[in-house]
């Protein structure tokens, strides 16, 4: 090889090289540029709040949720929204009694608030429903906590999407696209947000790259405090109010399809139950085994059988999808009845005082299941009683 072209194929190595180095740096600049942008300006963005928070909700992410959207704010309001018309159109309560009612609400909302929070964590966390053991107390004061998270709607709401989100300045707006699930009644939740929270803040450093040494220590940016986060959701009361009727419609349908199997089988069990409590009378209170062993064989052959029977019938019948609850709620009733009544039983055929514990404290479960249905049943009556909005 001649002096000429070594020198040629240097020139164009070293030239090669440089363009190289210049293409890297132009690559870099634009990577630290998006990285400037991605933190000084989208991620404080209200587009950007909300779409994490969609995220967070899929993903459950607890810390993200808790960053962006304000749930004590959320919750008192949504609480005020739920219960402000609990009693209007309940003509059995003399005014006195609904002024006890309200001010009862609100002097419990915190408790309830907090008591809704923590299901919401919980949810995000574990992906199930479950209700806080110190709410369930509440149940003794009138307060059935997971009958009013029913009607919150919030666990049968599926977020479908992020739509028009506009920045106002110091507050902003957005849309959630939302669908009841046993309705399928799509719904626009219209929410506000409000700017706060703590920045990002980034200190650049040398860096190598292909042995070549880019200095950007001098590099440094704080994107200040300007973190989006949801502090009301604006027409839930129109959501609750657009659902609403639609549900009950379905749980009155369902109530008068099955209200001859359950006025047929309440009769049974009346009957069932006056022939329990002759068998178990007793001139010294004393049951000897031979009526302990007919009373047990009562139970098995005569009232959990009617039980399966009821529910069997029950179960024949076609349930519309906003009556989904009460259904679900007389299944777990039916359950919870027969397992009392077997532990009852075998307390007595074993003269077993924990089984007789054991009945007892499931049959406290089946008593709040009924109540529960009985008050969706006249709920049900109340609202077929209230007058037509214009």
């Amino acid at each position: 090889m001649d002096d000429y072209t070594w020198r040629r194929r240097l020139y164009a190595r070293r030239r090669r090289r440089r363009t190289e180095r210049v293409f890297v740096l132009f690559v870099l600049m634009i990577a630290i540029s998006c990285v400037i942008w991605y933190f000084t300006s989208y991620t404080k963005t209200p587009a950007y709040a909300m779409n994490e928070t969609f995220a967070a909700l899929q993903n459950g992410d607890v810390e993200t949720f808790k960053k962006h959207v304000d749930l004590e704010e959320i919750t008192r309001d949504a609480y005020d929204d739920l219960t402000v018309d609990l009693f209007e159109y309940d003509t059995q309560l003399s005014t006195r009694e609904r002024l006890l009612f309200e001010n009862f609400y609100v002097l419990i909302r915190p408790q309830m608030c907090v008591g809704a929070i923590k299901v919401l964590n919980t949810r995000l966390e574990t992906g199930e429903w479950i209700l806080p053991e110190e709410i369930l107390k509440g149940r003794q004061l009138g307060i059935d906590f997971d009958l009013l998270l029913e009607r919150s709607l919030i666990r049968h709401t599926t977020i479908t999407g992020v739509e028009n989100v506009k920045n106002l300045g110091e507050k902003a707006t957005a849309e959630i696209k939302v669908v009841e699930d046993y309705s399928q009644l799509p719904f626009t939740l219209q929410v506000t947000l409000e700017s706060g929270g703590a920045g990002f803040q980034f200190s650049g450093s040398d860096l190598e790259i292909f042995g070549q040494t880019f200095n950007f220590s001098g590099l440094s940016f704080n994107t200040g405090e300007n973190d989006w986060k949801i502090v009301s959701v604006d027409n839930y009361k129109e959501y609750l109010s657009a659902v609403a009727p639609l549900l009950q419609g379905d749980v009155t349908n369902y109530i008068a399809s099955t209200s001859e199997i359950i006025s047929h089988y309440n009769d049974v069990l009346s009957d069932a139950q006056s022939n329990f409590i002759v068998l178990q009378r007793s001139s010294d209170g004393i049951i000897d085994s031979d009526r302990r062993a007919e009373i047990v064989n009562y139970i098995n052959q005569t009232i959990i059988p009617t039980l399966e029977s009821r529910q069997a019938e029950l179960d024949q019948i076609h349930i519309p999808a906003g009556a989904t609850y009460l259904a679900n709620l007389r299944r777990s009733s039916t359950v919870v009845t027969i397992q009392a009544w077997q532990y009852y039983a075998r307390g007595l055929a074993q003269n077993n005082l924990a089984d007789f514990g054991t009945a007892e404290s499931i049959h406290k479960q089946e008593l709040a299941l009924d109540q529960r249905i009985e008050e969706i049943i006249r709920n049900s009556a109340v609202s077929k009683s209230a007058p037509e909005l214009p």
